[in-house]
């Protein structure tokens, strides 16, 4: 699954280069996110498919348009931080945004956990040759009918782990969909069937990523990780010992 992220782009305009789109002035500055958890329900910015050359920014954790409250509202936005690929076109919640409402999500860095002998190591994941890369995401626009509040959301697509991912997050062997760079507008293209749909939710190759262990900051109640501190790596020699043996 991928619920943590990082997004460490400093200027705007790095983002705009990269994307070929811009990023309006009223969104604000551009957030330095080391590490932010999906539960947070963080607004980021993404491309959508009607607005695919200019940033919006939408919360994480899709809320359905036909959604009738506020009280099931908080429920989607925890429950829909990821949409599986193999069914997002038979969930009620993703089956039309997945044929109407493609997003990108453009991000630095994301993380996940591998277990050991009951004990989780987490590792920072990112690309070897381009600082941001995609996300396949899908999104939706809500109102709340008591307030008269628009809300934008938006989920990350994910699919079966590859041969790096299945190493690290290897209890559910899952991972995003990170879109070659040569495939995200085409994500963002109208009218695709579902047959090609489904062709650009595989895993991608692992020889493009980059894995390794972080300190367990991440996860500590006391310090805030949030810090570039968050990202660097840090080694578990018990664990380098286990994988020097073939152990795990």
């Amino acid at each position: 699954m991928c619920y943590n992220i990082s997004n460490t782009v400093k200027e705007e305009k790095t983002l705009e280069k990269r994307l070929a789109a811009s990023y309006p002035k009223k969104l604000g500055q551009l957030s330095i996110l080391y590490s932010v958890s999906g539960f947070t329900h963080p607004e980021l910015p993404i491309l959508t498919q009607d607005t695919p050359n200019e940033f919006q920014l939408y919360s994480w954790g899709l809320i359905p348009r036909w959604t009738p409250n506020a009280d099931l509202a908080v429920t989607f936005a925890n429950n829909n931080l990821n949409a599986k690929s193999e069914t997002i076109f038979e969930k009620r919640s993703f089956a039309e945004p997945i044929q109407k409402s493609r997003c990108l999500v453009p991000i630095t860095g994301f993380f996940e956990w591998r277990e050991v002998n009951r004990i989780k190591y987490p590792y920072y994941i990112k690309m070897k040759d381009n600082e941001i890369f995609c996300l396949a995401g899908i999104c939706d626009t809500w109102m709340n009918k008591t307030t008269g509040e628009v809300l934008n959301s938006f989920t990350v697509v994910t699919t079966e782990a590859n041969a790096l991912m299945a190493k690290i997050h290897n209890i559910k062997l899952r991972m995003p969909v990170i879109l070659p760079q040569d495939a995200e507008k085409k994500w963002l293209a109208p009218n695709l069937t579902a047959l090609e749909i489904k062709k650009l939710m595989t895993p991608l190759d692992d020889r493009l990523m980059e894995a390794y262990t972080i300190s367990k900051r991440i996860t500590s109640r006391s310090e805030n990780p949030n810090v570039p501190e968050t990202i660097e790596r840090m080694e578990y020699p018990e664990l380098s010992f286990m994988d020097a043996l073939g152990l795990f």
